[in-house]
């Protein structure tokens, strides 16, 4: 089964960049692993949806903002029950479900299995190349959480 763990945001925002910097230490621990592709994406949306295709399972990993959240939780989160994009106003930057659906209809082969990890931000403003101390300490946290799913679905044989 073709895997791919996709790390999303903004390299230069703060704690936006965990995505990519979580994404970019799987790859280090995957990197003679077969079967298992990961990718940086900047954006949502279509090109979300566009990095997953072909691929059997996608994992991402991104930054979140929740009312009361506590900057570096870790939360694993079903894809029915992410929100819309705070970006809608452009079509480059759909609602991930919307951009499936689009692609599912255009014909692209899609993930059957999409699960999502997510990092609770604390500042996604400011620019900067470097993540709060709260978001830094829970990036070997995600990382080890995405490891751990990688490898129960492989020893499952998926």
């Amino acid at each position: 089964m073709a895997t791919v763990v996709i790390g999303i945001g903004n390299p230069v925002l703060t704690d936006d960049s965990v995505g990519i910097r979580a994404v970019r230490r799987v790859a280090e621990e995957l990197a003679a692993s077969a079967g298992v592709a990961t990718q940086e994406v900047y954006s949502g949306g279509l090109r979300l949806m566009e990095a997953m295709a072909g691929y059997d399972r996608a994992i991402l990993i991104d930054a979140i903002l929740t009312p009361g959240g506590r900057p570096g939780s870790v939360y694993r989160l079903p894809l029915a029950g992410l929100w819309e994009t705070r970006h809608s106003r452009s079509t480059h930057d759909a609602a991930l479900a919307v951009a499936l659906e689009f692609g599912r209809l255009a014909g692209l082969r899609l993930p059957a299995e999409i699960s999502v990890w997510a990092v609770e931000a604390g500042d996604t403003a400011t620019f900067g190349e470097r993540l709060t101390e709260p978001v830094e300490r829970a990036v070997p946290v995600v990382v080890a959480e995405v490891l751990r799913e990688l490898e129960s679905r492989q020893g499952a044989g998926v």
